[in-house]
């Protein structure tokens, strides 16, 4: 299922009309992934200290000896046989980076453009170890070079990465978008565990935004971009720093000792005190050397566990749009959502023992350049209720069970109910709070024909900016009142922007009986919804057939209604 394109509001969700559209087409998504970072964060426990004991095994520790999973490399940089051009697209120039704990400089990682890879030499050690491209780990010991592919892994390409935003407090939407485009293109992603990928990635637009304060600063001539963290409690006189030529030179974090454990959404793996990582961009040679490749002591578990290795062989999509990796508007979404799930105190006890409901409308979506995708989605309604269900319907994966969304605006709660195999449960999820923007809308609005849908008289109206042209229609049929129901006629208070008349008067007491976007620029994103029948039944959903899963709570994980 493409939760992208469930957007059954396309028009209001388009033009930036309303809070409830943008849920629709985000809540499901984000709800998901908030489970899976809770999974991941267990997980992480067990396969992080894994990890580091194979690492540790390569550069000096508990070495295997079975060399009958080794083989012998003869090429230096084998790793830059692969994907070169996208890596060169993306790693553009030369950069040493310094960093430091507590005053005391810990390693110095030597990048390469030319040959994507990192040397890092730490105090103490005689001999330097080497990154590549592909994410081997070349390492010294008894007299040779040896080289492993644990942190190839591309789970671990998200993993460790995610770790170190966490520790410096960086905004994750960029470097997750770019996570997502290096998976698209075939790459192995952050193969030098986020700290040379940074550079890359952060530029000033990333930090402008309400968490961070910018100013200008000027030493030795040169003027410099700085933002001061804020509204992140324990990381007081935190900040980064950018050159007049955005490049990024400096994080700093100042992490206070608060005395508290960490929870359940942190996974930062710095102990308190002061980090600093320097980015000097001047010209660096690195070569690698001969390495014999090595299994790692239970890699090949980690590999069965987590997906494997990525040695080549993946062409990735080559076809893609810098578009799908824009994050202009999602500013701080994850930790808005991080913070709604830590501060949500909402459980089961606090839903009615049933939502009933007056209305069900059934609706199709078709999706892609020739609407091969097909979704079904039901919407339950009750008139002047303050919430809403919806159900997918995925034909191709009705077997897997279904879900139903259901948006309790007093408790400011999304319940997903999901049936599986026989099995009932539910999940609660804050909804986080949506600002409300002054969107400047820049469509070209004209009338359409009237038509009929389902025996109802609709009005049309058609928008176009340069991307779009979307096509919708409204009845407002005397016999139809669903005034709470994506539209304007509901109860929640917002600061709409100044638009077009038209668009109001259609909004405002109607019913989406069909909606059609074109994407002039990429077709994989047509969308239709057309209406398939809208009939007054009673249904509702009683809470004491569920059981309650409890991911965000400290309670037992299930339990019973």
């Amino acid at each position: 299922m493409k939760s992208k394109y469930i957007v059954l509001t396309g028009l209001v969700f388009c033009v930036g009309f309303s809070a409830e559209a943008q849920l629709l087409k985000k809540l499901k998504e984000k709800a998901q992934q908030a489970v899976e970072r809770t999974v991941l964060k267990k997980t992480d426990e067990v396969v992080t200290e894994t990890t580091e004991s194979t690492i540790d095994g390569i550069t000096g520790g508990n070495k295997s000896n079975n060399d009958n999973n080794s083989t012998t490399t003869f090429s230096s940089n084998e790793a830059l046989t692969i994907n070169a051009e996208d890596k060169k697209k993306f790693f553009k120039e030369d950069v040493i980076i310094k960093m430091h704990e507590n005053g005391n400089l810990n390693q110095t990682q030597y990048f390469d453009a030319d040959a994507v890879a990192v040397r890092t030499n730490v105090p103490n050690q005689p001999k330097p170890m080497f990154i590549d491209s592909e994410g081997f780990i070349y390492g010294y010991k008894d007299g040779e070079y040896t080289k492993s592919s644990i942190v190839a892994l591309q789970s671990q390409g998200m993993m460790v990465p995610t770790m170190m935003l966490e520790a410096y407090k960086l905004p994750p939407e960029p470097f997750m978008a770019q996570l997502q485009k290096q998976h698209d293109l075939g790459m192995t992603a952050n193969p030098f565990n986020g700290i040379v990928e940074f550079a890359f990635i952060y530029k000033p637009d990333d930090f402008r935004y309400k968490d961070f304060k910018e100013t200008k600063q000027t030493l030795r001539g040169n003027t410099y971009t700085k933002f001061e963290f804020l509204n992140d409690p324990g990381y007081e006189d935190s900040y980064v720093l950018f050159d007049d030529q955005d490049r990024l030179i400096e994080i700093y974090t100042n992490k206070a000792d608060t005395g508290q454990s960490a929870d359940m959404f942190e996974m930062s793996v710095l102990p308190p005190g002061e980090s600093l990582l320097l980015y000097d961009y001047q010209p660096v040679d690195v070569q690698l050397p001969e390495a014999r490749e090595v299994k790692a002591q239970g890699q090949g578990l980690m590999e069965a566990v987590m997906g494997g290795v990525v040695k080549g062989g993946n062409s990735g999509n080559k076809n893609i749009d810098d578009d799908d990796y824009d994050t202009s508007d999602t500013k701080g979404m994850t930790k808005s959502i991080k913070t709604s799930l830590k501060n949500y105190k909402v459980t089961a006890n606090d839903l009615p023992e049933s939502y009933d409901f007056d209305w069900i409308y059934q609706t199709e979506m078709l999706m892609g350049d020739k609407k091969k995708e097909k979704m079904d989605m039901e919407f339950l309604i009750k008139e002047g209720a303050n919430y809403q269900a919806t159900k997918m319907i995925d034909e191709k994966n009705k077997d897997m069970g279904n879900a139903t969304m259901l948006f309790d605006s007093e408790l400011n709660t999304m319940v997903m109910f999901m049936e599986a195999q026989g099995n009932k449960m539910l999940q609660l999820y804050p909804i986080p709070e949506v600002k409300n923007q002054d969107v400047k809308t820049d469509y070209k609005i004209t009338d359409l024909p009237s038509k009929t849908i389902l025996n109802y008289t609709c009005n049309g109206l058609q928008m176009e900016n340069d991307k779009y042209i979307i096509k919708v229609y409204h009845t407002k049929h005397e016999s139809i009142s669903l005034g709470n129901f994506l539209n304007f006629g509901g109860s929640q208070k917002m600061n709409l922007p100044d638009i077009d008349s038209r668009i109001l008067e259609q909004f405002s007491n109607g019913l989406i009986m069909e909606m059609d976007m074109v994407d002039k620029k990429k077709s994989k994103n047509n969308m239709n919804i057309t209406a398939k029948s809208l009939s007054k039944q009673p249904t509702k959903i009683s809470k004491n057939e569920y059981q309650v899963m409890n991911f965000f709570s400290g309670a037992s994980m299930m339990n019973k209604n």
